[in-house]
């Protein structure tokens, strides 16, 4: 079943810089148990390891209204990034009170150019000393 909540992003790209403006428009459908509606700015991270969310920006509005417009200047950092064990994502979620069980998302990169950002292991010359050693012993 479709969500009763719809994000509508002005500028329909999904990369971002510090300092952009993301815009757009909520609209809902009332529900029987909705209160209000939220928009929540966060990041999140996924991967290995604990999970970290952190809101930046939260805007409410009465289940009534059934459509909002919005503006948010996005912050300066964290910076989004896929990694081997981790990334970090940005994303809009408008969210429906005081139950949360309807909700849509809206994911997004903030890096310092719009462009992904993907981090590649780094060889450091110690380290490949000692794992050279340790394959050495292992095969001996």
């Amino acid at each position: 079943m479709p969500s009763p909540i719809t994000i509508e992003v002005d500028h329909q790209h999904t990369e971002f810089t510090p300092g952009d403006t993301i815009s757009g428009k909520v609209t809902w459908e009332k529900t029987e148990h909705m209160e209000e509606i939220a928009l929540r700015l966060f990041w999140f991270t996924t991967g290995r390891g604990t999970q970290e969310i952190n809101v930046v920006t939260e805007l409410k509005w009465p289940r009534s209204q059934q459509q909002a417009n919005f503006s948010m200047i996005l912050p300066q950092e964290p910076y989004s990034f896929t990694g081997t064990l981790i990334a970090l994502s940005w994303a809009l979620e408008a969210i429906a009170l005081p139950n949360e069980e309807n909700s849509e998302r809206y994911t997004f990169e903030l890096t310092p150019d719009g462009q992904a950002i993907t981090l590649t292991p780094v060889t450091h010359l110690v380290t490949a000393k000692k794992k050279n050693r340790l394959l050495k012993f292992t095969n001996e």
